[in-house]
């Protein structure tokens, strides 16, 4: 390896070549030699589409008359087939991994790694060439060799390829490869700097160390397709195979390794003096997206937790030396019990010996459910009383809670393939919020879930560009971008819809069935249905019924129309556009539901269920003549919208002289269904402005969330008119009607405050309340703000957690100068608490000044003070200032193939950036600037759908605003 040259062919026909030469030819040469040309059987199509899909990939040659321009489909029945360039996403199921032995060694200062990979493949038919994923690898060596009876044996190879656009490359062989065992030995080499997926360099300042030095780790991050980019492998779920790691770490006596077993062996000074060689326990089968490596110099937290029959085994925690004891001793308790939850719910052990959890200075996502070494971006793992809010511990306990719920739904049983997504995705959002419920009682984690979750992904889903949450996965940038809304929200939605229809006992019985029976292996939706059915029996047609909720897109609206005591449902597909057509024909079940329909009344308080058929035109529900009120959807556990149309106004007279009829949930479901209903232009906006008079008097956080929610909305589009007389007239009514709550949660937490005292306001209502009070221009509540923000900046008084951000906000936005910005900077650049740097970050946002909000953007970009991760956050949290809205829509248009360039167009976060910035838009003028953008940057990536997202958007929004100005001017002015 040391020279600049291809090697000669070693005995046996070993490949090896040096790293530092560009040894991949750019242009192969043609041959003419047609008994050249490989034989290959009914796979054959897949290495040259490979090759032909990057116009004619490169090779390494090894014979001068075997060149991947000659392969081609040969046999004695068919003539030479040229290939479709367009294929060659999926690798051949005949060649299956079954080990891996890795050997990885990061060069931390050089940010650099090498490697060695023996993977255990068995091969199932006669072929001439292997074919699995890599990226951006410089493979330096290969043999192939045959392992069981002839051991050892050495199969020459001919050439490999480069990868092709999907990220595929291919090993060709002089002679056939016949079935049975061979290990694939291959050396390569790799980059960890300027990433953030695959193997890569995380760096933080240790302000402990005295020469405040950057302290580097290297760590992982491979879902869904970035473990080719830390070695060769065939990286596709259903290619689940056990894994052997070895990783080399510094022996400074600070470095240590994590994978996702046990440690097997220490070798200190190998491969040489200064180094230390770990290896790690085989583990159990799984696909390669599950893998984790991490080189650290962290410092961790250990407990125990205890599985079936009292079977004992370490949960612990790794996080940077900044961090408190404090902080690991919450995340780990959380560990211990959620663990535990999903060991008795589902009667499975957890099966690996050991459970880490790690929190990454530089981390692309929320978290990532490796199995046995879970990775979290440190503002989802690390909390304390002192320093973070209530809604901060809230999101830590669910984070750890929904990757936990993984080490089951995604990683002891996977999805076949990426399709099925919502199978790991969807339950571990619902279980998430259910063992939260479990393990942190009486904070109403699960009365949340309608409105977090549910009422999260109605926004999406009610437009032409939603997709089904099953459908065609067809290249990776598709992978990336199906981690959305649908698959996690949806498909969470209907799980939790599921578990009512069915019933808790059997609805978890069939999971824990469904568990056990696909341990260690792959699965489909049908496989979860055929587990559900089998505990329900002929009582319901699971499959008929759920596939009108994972095979199409969209959600019904049911339509109430009162006769006497009957009530009339018909349904049909919401759409928030009220231009926007649904062609039936597009959908096997032409947008129709089987819908489980709950109701309560006034004389019926527990739920009554039936069900609307999708073939059937309508349903009729007779009820009491004492039946004052009527609710559809009680506790709104299913994915469905309701329109009372007259009855609405039976719901205003109810909600303004008795609210507390209804529960708070029912409470927040009628209000995002009203304004919902009045935003597509199904009901008029003064139904929604006559109902939400009642608020004055209500207490409780959901109803105040979905107001605060839609409120907000509803401003931002009137921000966007010339017309302060209208803006005024809204942003007074509303802080009228938050004004009275306002007035009694002040601004003071009580800590000690129980959530069950019903006496007691409840804590969690307080920062929406008076976020509500602020935006609406509410003088008092913005005076208040900018004198608390004056005693924090003066040093004089830290601010409470669960105001803080607020605080920071309204006071830079109201009662701060560039002096005092600057002072803010300071601060953000010198903190070392991730979650307390996001509050700082936010409040920055807030500044009225143009100047400095486009200072702001450009001190962003470096790296130095806004890590890669957060950038984006950076720039939407901008976007939401009035006054920087125009600024980050011209700086993105200007700069976008610097983001390009640093995020890739398969970074799904990017993709999602264009509609989080524009969703305010609403006129002509942003629409065709929009299209302009996409016409002059047309490669979309994993932003596909971001793109025909926004587009609907802000064609919604125009049409908003000429349709409800008027009235909704109209009615502030009477009222």
């Amino acid at each position: 390896m040391g020279n600049n040259r291809v090697e000669s062919r070693p005995k046996g026909g070993a490949l090896r070549f040096n790293a530092a030469s560009a040894m991949i030819s750019e242009s192969p040469r043609q041959s003419n030699d047609l008994s050249t040309l490989l034989c290959f059987t009914c796979s054959a199509c897949f290495v040259l589409s490979l090759i032909c899909s990057s116009l004619a990939a490169s090779v390494v040659p090894l014979d001068q008359t075997v060149e991947a321009a000659s392969y081609s489909r040969h046999d004695t029945n068919t003539e030479t087939i040229m290939p479709d360039p367009d294929e060659g996403f999926r690798l051949p199921k005949e060649v299956v991994p079954i080990h891996y032995d890795l050997y990885l060694h990061p060069k931390l200062q050089e940010g650099t790694f090498t490697g060695k990979a023996t993977i255990l493949i068995d091969v199932r038919d006669n072929r001439r060439f292997i074919a699995l994923h890599q990226k951006d690898l410089n493979i330096t060596s290969a043999k192939l060799e045959t392992y069981g009876l002839n051991e050892n044996q050495e199969i020459t190879i001919s050439s490999i390829s480069k990868p092709t656009k999907y990220e595929t490359f291919v090993i060709s062989t002089e002679n056939d490869i016949n079935p049975g065992k061979y290990n694939l030995n291959l050396e390569f080499d790799g980059n960890l700097k300027d990433k953030i997926v695959g193997f890569y360099s995380s760096k933080y300042k240790d302000k402990k160390n005295t020469s405040n030095n950057i302290r580097y780790i290297a760590t992982t991050k491979f879902e869904p397709t970035y473990a080719r980019q830390a070695f060769p492998c065939f990286d596709e779920p259903n290619f689940k195979a056990k894994f052997s790691v070895k990783l080399v770490h510094p022996a400074d006596g600070y470095y240590s390794a994590l994978s996702n077993m046990n440690v097997k062996d220490k070798q200190k000074n190998t491969p040489e003096i200064g180094l230390t060689t770990v290896t790690f326990e085989e583990t159990v089968p799984m696909s390669t997206y599950l893998a984790c490596f991490i080189i650290h110099d962290f410092i961790g937290t250990t407990k125990t937790a205890k599985g079936l029959n009292g079977k004992e085994f370490p949960i612990s925690i790794y996080t940077t030396r900044l961090q408190s004891q404090e902080r690991r001793d919450f995340a780990v308790d959380i560990g211990v019990k959620a663990i535990e939850y999903y060991i008795n719910l589902f009667q499975i052990n957890y099966p690996l010996p050991k459970l880490d959890m790690a929190g990454i200075p530089d981390f692309v996502s929320g978290a990532m459910e490796n199995w046995g070494l879970v990775t979290f971006r440190e503002t989802r793992i690390l909390y304390d009383d002192r320093n973070n809010s209530i809604y901060d511990k809230r999101d830590v306990v669910n984070v750890i809670c929904h990757e936990l719920a993984h080490m089951w739904f995604g990683n002891l049983v996977t999805m076949k393939w990426w399709n099925d997504l919502w199978l790991n995705e969807g339950f571990a959002t619902f279980m998430a919020s259910k063992c939260s419920n479990v393990i942190l009682p009486n904070r109403g984690y699960m009365e949340e879930f309608p409105i977090e979750v549910m009422q999260n992904v109605f926004v999406s889903d009610s437009k032409l560009s939603s997709h089904p949450i099953i459908y065609d996965v067809e290249n990776p940038d598709d992978i990336t971008s199906f981690f959305d809304a649908i698959s996690y929200k949806k498909g969470a939605s209907i799980i939790g819809m599921m578990e009512n229809f069915f019933g808790s006992d059997v609805f978890f019985g069939a999971i824990s069935a469904y568990l056990k029976n696909y341990t260690y292996q792959n699965a489909e939706t049908v496989d979860l249905l055929n587990a559900l059915q089998n505990a329900v029996g002929s009582k319901l047609n699971v499959k008929s019924i759920m596939d009108t909720w994972t095979r199409q897109e969209g959600y019904p609206v049911v339509n109430v129309k009162k006769s006497g005591n009957k009530y009339i449902l018909t349904q049909e597909r919401f759409l928030d556009d009220p231009d926007a057509k649904s062609d039936p024909l597009k959908s096997e079940y032409k947008y129709r539901w089987t819908i489980p329909i709950t109701y309560i009344t006034n004389i019926n308080e527990r739920p009554t269920l039936t069900w609307f058929d999708k073939d059937a035109n309508e349903v009729v529900i007779e009820v009491d003549d004492r039946t004052r009120w009527f609710k559809l959807n009680a506790g709104q556990v299913g994915y469905y919208r309701v329109n009372y149309n007259e009855e609405w106004k039976t719901f205003e007279h109810l909600l303004r002289s008795d609210y507390t009829q209804i529960s708070a949930v029912d409470r927040a479901n009628l209000l995002d269904d009203l304004f919902s209903l009045a935003d597509a232009g199904k009901i008029e906006y003064s139904s929604v402005m006559d109902l939400s008079m009642y608020l004055t008097e209500e207490y409780h956080v959901l109803p105040w969330t979905v107001a605060k929610s839609k409120f907000k909305s509803i401003l931002s589009l009137l921000t966007s008119m010339n017309d302060p007389v209208l803006l005024q007239l809204f942003k007074s009514y509303v802080a009228k009607l938050v004004n009275t709550i306002y007035e009694d949660v002040t601004w003071t937490v009580d800590d000690t405050v129980q959530k069950d005292v019903p006496t007691h306001i409840d804590n969690r209502v307080r920062p929406t309340v008076i976020g509500l009070a602020c935006a609406m221009g509410s003088a008092e509540c913005l005076e208040k703000a900018g004198d608390l923000f004056k005693d924090w900046l003066a040093g004089k008084k830290p601010q409470h957690p669960d105001i803080r951000d607020l605080v920071y906000y309204y006071g830079m936005r109201y009662r701060s100068n560039e002096n005092e910005w600057n002072a803010m900077f300071d601060l953000f650049i010198d903190e070392t608490d991730p979650s307390e740097k996001n509050k700082i970050m936010s409040g920055l946002a807030g500044i009225k000044s143009t100047a400095i909000l486009e200072k702001y953007i450009d001190r962003a970009t470096d790296q130095n003070y806004v890590r890669t991760q957060d950038f984006l956050k950076c720039l939407i949290m901008i976007s939401k200032n009035p006054n920087g809205t125009s600024l980050v829509w011209d700086w993105v248009r200007k700069n976008w193939e610097f983001l390009v360039k640093r995020y890739t167009l398969n970074d799904r976060y990017l993709g999602e950036l264009i509609p989080s910035i524009t969703n305010s838009f609403a006129t002509q003028a942003r629409l065709d600037e929009i299209k302009a953008f996409f016409a002059k940057y047309p490669e979309a990536g994993a932003g596909a759908a971001g793109r025909a997202k926004t587009l609907e958007t802000v064609s919604k929004n125009i049409k908003w605003v000429a349709r409800n100005i008027d009235s909704i001017k109209n009615w502030l002015s009477k009222n």
